[in-house]
């Protein structure tokens, strides 16, 4: 060994002579990647995989009193290398860190070295502080002669740090948590509380250890819902040495809690009140803490890392009652399904009055009176044999409701009664809506009316353009003479008639395309036109028009 020290370069004999027996080789994390720390000290640098570095966190700070930049740093753990490459290598926490790895915290790996330097003798030589058990801290940088100074928060950080120099740990507490309460979304608020939350349970272990008797809680009952800008009273029954307890809440997106100092309801009874202002959506957190004759704290309901929280709700406001839409309409429709001949052709006229009430359940009611007056027949009576057609008519009242499922989807029933010819006739309508009665929505059904004929319906009510709605209409239909009464009746004077035609006649099954447009005068007033096409067969077929109005209110 003496022979290579004697043959080891000037240099490296320099290099491990730095008086504490080990060569410090200093690094920076350079990333964070999910687990792993990332550093640059690596196997160029004299690194190995399993090596123990330390990380210390550098600080700078304008001092409050002689206004230059201080910088130091403090040690906040050690990291184990697991993957050394030639220039970065991979590391982890070794135990615990005090806090949590950052970009920019440096790194220092120690290696012992043969230092051929004499040390000073043991009586006056100083005792390193790696020999003591503890790591010797590296000397910080001087600070630049032009640094910036430091912002008025690291100032004001800095300045309580200076203030509380051999304070003990609960005033320590108490001042850090008052700083929080007064800068909540300062950068450094999350430190201070976690530090403040440290201590206290510091304090907790320290007075179980001293023994001391703690107080139970006897009685508390949490609200889990309150209501928004309303005081609320908590209160809590306590058995043993309790001077009194503290209520510690804070709103949603706070950091520090606000304690307030519950005072005494009776023998072991304790209640405060969460102001107004607190008491804010979506909720409130809150712990309760009993204070001993020593002025010492320890939880009883909740922590300050697992308080309690109350659901804040807003107050219900009063709301307007639903206003009952009243509606009003008449439409009439003229068709003509043989080129306008006149033997195959309907007049109908209809109108009504309705109330409409609520989205679900009963959503309107509707009471009106229709006027049915037709002439029809079979396609071999009017286009072969030639003769006229029969006439049909129907005057009618009737009633319709529209029950609804849901916002969406409700059915229309309609009870008809009425006149013809020949006495008293009767009818129904049924339909189901797809889609709400005031937005764009689809109706499928269909309508049978006592000696007039059937009808299948679909009709779309389209409601994208606000001041002009459209319908669009199908029918398959067998009217106006799908079921008549016998031809003597209807053709008196008809000399082909015969004794046998007494029978019951049926009508063609015809189709109609409807196509109705309308404009919104006013909010609650529309008036509409349409027009139709309409046949039987092909040369069997005839246009048709109309109009609607219907006022809203």
């Amino acid at each position: 060994m003496a022979l290579c020290l004697c043959g080891a370069p000037a240099s490296v004999l320099a290099q491990a002579s730095n008086g504490s027996g080990a060569i410090a080789t200093e690094g920076v994390v350079v990333a964070l990647e999910n687990d792993d720390i990332v550093v640059d000290l690596a196997a160029k640098r004299g690194a190995a995989g399993g090596d123990i570095v330390e990380i210390w966190r550098p600080l700078r700070l304008k001092h409050p009193v002689t206004g230059k930049v201080v910088t130091d740093r403090f040690r906040i753990g050690s990291l184990r290398l697991t993957q050394v490459q030639s220039t970065l290598s991979l590391s982890r926490a070794d135990g615990k860190l005090a806090r949590a790895a950052q970009v920019g915290d440096v790194v220092i790996l120690r290696k012992v070295s043969l230092d051929p330097t004499p040390k000073k003798p043991a009586a006056v030589a100083k005792l390193p502080a790696a020999a003591a058990g503890e790591p010797e801290p590296p000397p910080p940088s001087d600070a630049a002669p032009d640094a910036a100074p430091a912002d008025p928060e690291t100032q004001a950080v800095s300045t309580l740090f200076d203030g509380l120099r051999g304070a003990n740990v609960t005033r320590r507490v108490i001042a850090y948590e008052d700083y929080v309460r007064k800068n909540p979304e300062g950068r450094y608020a999350v430190v201070l509380w976690e530090e403040a939350a440290q201590l206290r349970r510091l304090l907790a272990h320290d007075a179980m250890a001293k023994g001391h008797k703690e107080t139970a809680l006897l009685n508390f009952s949490s609200p889990k819902e309150a209501l928004d800008g309303v005081p609320i009273t908590l209160g809590v029954e306590l058995e043993g040495p309790a001077r009194g307890a503290l209520l510690h809440a804070r709103r949603a997106g706070e950091v520090a809690f606000r304690p307030t100092p519950m005072t005494g309801a009776g023998p072991g009874y304790f209640s405060a009140t969460l102001p107004a202002d607190q008491m804010r959506s979506p909720g409130v957190q809150f712990f309760i803490e009993a204070v001993t004759s020593d002025g010492k704290t320890h939880a009883l309901v909740g922590s300050s890392d697992a308080p309690k929280e109350i659901a804040v709700v807003p107050i219900p406001q009063p709301t307007p009652p639903i206003r009952k839409e009243a509606t009003a309409s008449i439409w009439t429709d003229y068709a003509d399904y043989n080129r306008m001949k006149g033997n195959d052709r309907v007049w109908q006229t209809e109108g009504f009055v309705g109330m409409r009430f609520d989205e679900e359940g009963l959503r309107a009611l509707r009471t009106g009176f229709g006027v049915f007056r037709g002439v029809g027949g079979s396609l071999e009576e009017l286009d072969e044999q030639k003769k006229s057609g029969r006439k049909v008519g129907l005057t009618y009242g009737y009633l319709e409701a529209e029950g609804a499922f849901s916002s969406f989807t409700s059915i229309i029933g309609r009870a008809v009664i009425g006149l013809h010819d020949d006495g008293v006739s009767g009818g129904a309508l049924a339909l189901v809506r797809i889609g709400n009665d005031k937005k764009t929505n689809l109706q499928i059904g269909g309508e049978v009316l006592g000696g007039v004929g059937l009808r299948g319906i679909t009709q779309l009510e389209l409601n994208a353009f606000e001041r002009v709605p459209m319908l669009f209409r199908t029918e398959v239909t067998n009217q106006p003479a799908g079921s008549a009464v016998s031809r003597d009746k209807v053709r008196p004077n008809d000399s082909s008639a015969t004794a046998d035609t007494t029978s019951v006649e049926r009508g063609e099954v015809g189709g109609r395309a409807i196509v109705q447009i309308g404009y919104r005068v006013v909010p609650g007033l529309v008036v509409a036109g349409r027009g139709s096409y309409q046949g039987r067969t092909i040369k069997h077929a005839g246009p048709g028009f109309g109009g609607a109005v219907t006022y809203t209110w």
